[in-house]
C-alpha cells in the first residue's frame, strides 16, 4: 500500500518556513503597534498609517500566507512568491514608515 507522497513538495517546505518569519512579524507588530496605539500618536498621519497597517496591511499578509494554496493553483508557484514579497514589502514597508513616524 503506497502513502502519501512524502517528504512534501519544497513549495511547501518553504510555505512553512516562510510561515515562521509571517506569523512571527505579524504577531510582534501586532502586539508593538496596538501599543503604540494605545500610547497615542500625536500625528494624523503617523495614526493613520499605524491603524491602516493593523487593520488592512497586517490582515491581508496573513490571508495571503494562509491561501497558499489558493493561490498556487491559480497563479502558480512564482506567481504565489512573488505575490508574497509584494505584500510582505509593502506590509514591512508600512510598519517602518510608521515606526519613524512616530519615534
Amino acid at each position: 500500500m503506497a502513502g502519501p507522497n512524502w517528504p512534501p513538495s519544497r513549495f511547501w517546505q518553504y510555505w512553512a518556513l516562510a510561515g515562521m518569519l509571517v506569523l512571527t512579524a505579524a504577531f510582534w507588530w501586532g502586539v508593538e503597534g496596538y501599543a503604540r496605539f494605545e500610547s497615542g500618536v500625536g500625528d494624523a498621519i503617523a495614526d493613520g498609517l499605524l491603524r491602516f497597517s493593523l487593520l488592512i496591511l497586517t490582515p491581508a499578509l496573513l490571508i495571503v500566507w494562509a491561501a497558499a494554496a489558493w493561490f498556487r493553483r491559480r497563479i502558480g508557484e512564482g506567481g504565489y512568491w512573488q505575490f508574497l514579497g509584494l505584500v510582505a514589502l509593502i506590509w514591512a514597508g508600512a510598519v517602518a514608515v510608521a515606526r519613524i513616524l512616530i519615534g
